[in-house]
């Protein structure tokens, strides 16, 4: 493909709603939602997890016709040797400060490694637009150092969607173990985390993701969870703007109840194996969350939850992002201005 491919991708901490998200923007006509692609290698190639369509990675029609297209276009690429590039190049390790040097390094003194990753990422795009015959790809992938590498990609149009929830919300979404079952969607165990642990990824990971968005000011929008479920029409409005697209049809099927089918995401929460999903907001973090969870999130966390407009006592309906914030959210805002609600 000559033209180059629209990627929307969903950047921010696990357990935030990007399934959702993906599911719902994939339903425009023409757009493809394709789940975390970020594990397509190791997950649906190598581990052999089931599709949303119910069929193993490597029996899918879809992502066989894709994986032909992506080696055709880099014959000299292999699975395996693409998981290894993204182990060293965009996996986190050291707190992702390896990466990131690495990163840095590369702008000036690029690696042969570095390009082989990206030729065969972008390959690996082009080839999923060319199977699917859509020209917009969401990934909800949400890794921040993926979204800065993939701005480094001449064939991908670029644009990010900073998804955030709140961390109570999080922490207690992490603190459920689950069973390993492969045709729900769970390929292995899940065991329960601290709110220390899920609060201090909540935060990094935002970090992170808001620094990346900072660099790309035009081409990236910050979006609660909290809002959207709340407020889709408004949501995907704002977000529909920034890519190019209507989503009028879409808001109306939410608030109408009615389901949104899903399609081929390889990984992902496991509502995509479902086959189709509806707009139910999640509030249980509210009444079963235990006070010293929220205590933790709050000391941890406290002045970036103030920074995303979220009050300590969360009763009723959030304030709105777009709302007068605080002293605090007003200096922060001063630093990541270019990725709050526009």
């Amino acid at each position: 493909m000559s033209e180059a491919v629209r990627v929307i991708y969903i950047i921010g901490a696990g357990r935030s709603g990007s399934t959702l998200l993906d599911t719902v923007l994939a339903s425009h006509p023409d757009v493809v939602g394709v789940g975390e692609l970020v594990n397509l290698h190791s997950a649906g190639w190598t581990s052999n997890e089931v599709c949303a369509c119910g069929k193993l990675g490597t029996e899918c029609d879809f992502w066989t016709r894709v994986r032909e297209g992506w080696q055709r276009r880099v014959p000299e690429a292999t699975v395996e040797g693409y998981v290894a590039l993204q182990k060293r190049i965009e996996l986190f390790s050291g707190l992702g400060l390896v990466q990131l040097a690495r990163m840095l390094r590369q702008r000036f003194s690029p690696t042969s490694e570095f390009h082989a990753y990206l030729r065969q990422t972008e390959a690996l795009y082009q080839s999923i637009a060319e199977t699917s015959g859509k020209s917009i790809i969401v990934d909800s992938s949400k890794n921040p150092i993926r979204g800065a590498l993939l701005a480094h990609l001449r064939g991908i149009d670029l644009r990010l969607v900073h998804l955030v929830r709140d961390a109570r919300a999080v922490v207690w979404s992490r603190k459920k173990a689950l069973e390993a079952d492969q045709k729900s969607g769970v390929q292995f165990p899940i065991k329960p985390r601290s709110a220390l642990y899920s609060v201090a990824f909540w935060t990094f990971m935002n970090v992170l993701a808001a620094l990346t968005c900072l660099f790309r000011r035009r081409q990236s929008q910050r979006m609660r969870y909290e809002d959207f479920v709340a407020e889709p029409q408004a949501q995907l409005e704002r977000l529909g703007r920034m890519c190019g697209l209507d989503y009028s049809t879409t808001a109306q099927a939410l608030l109408a109840g009615q389901p949104l089918k899903v399609e081929h995401p390889i990984a992902g929460n496991r509502m995509r194996m479902k086959g189709s999903v509806t707009l139910k907001p999640d509030w249980e973090w509210r009444d079963r969350l235990p006070g010293r969870d929220r205590a933790v999130c709050w000391l941890c966390a406290g002045w970036l939850l103030l920074a995303f407009g979220y009050g300590r006592k969360p009763v009723g309906k959030q304030r709105s992002a777009s709302a007068s914030p605080s002293w605090f959210a007003s200096v922060w805002g001063c630093f990541t201005r270019s990725t709050a609600n526009r």
